[in-house]
């Protein structure tokens, strides 16, 4: 699969930002405090900004374009679960400050689905030519073994 390459400088002029932002993010100082903490499991939960990015995945995910055809509702669910996920782990672990919080969840709630579709694309594409390799390395044809013959012998 090929991306068109005004996609692809459009993906790149919207994610290199994107990403530099959430790098920087993670060496920022803390300047609006702790808020509310629970210590549970040996880890300090940050509520407020769980909330946030629950909140800002969960309501961005209506807004979210489109796809044709349809992901059907498990796969929303699902989708929207990994999401909500994937933003609480982050805040645990880089404890960002309450707008970047919910910018950044809002941001995964909207694009999650393209950018999960995206990286299985990639994914499925290395995985055909691998197997493809491996097939035209060992000379036959997918799905069938160098051992069959058709005329029954082996």
């Amino acid at each position: 699969m090929t991306i068109p390459s005004d996609t692809a400088s459009g993906l790149a002029s919207f994610y290199v930002p994107w990403a530099a932002a959430l790098g920087a993010s993670a060496f920022v100082p803390d300047a609006g405090g702790n808020y509310i903490l629970i210590e549970f499991a040996g880890m300090e939960w940050p509520v407020l900004r769980l909330i946030l990015a629950i909140a800002g995945v969960v309501l961005a995910r209506p807004l979210a374009p489109r796809r044709e055809p349809s992901p059907g509702l498990v796969k929303s669910i699902s989708l929207t679960a990994l999401m909500v996920f994937v933003a609480c782990v982050w805040v645990i672990e880089a404890r960002p400050g309450l707008l970047f919080t919910l910018v950044v969840a809002i941001g995964l709630g909207f694009s999650g689905y393209t950018l999960i579709e995206l990286t299985g694309a990639r994914v499925e594409a290395a995985a055909r030519r691998v197997l493809e390799a491996a097939v035209k390395q060992s000379g036959g044809e997918p799905g069938s073994s160098s051992g069959d013959k058709s005329d029954g012998t082996t």
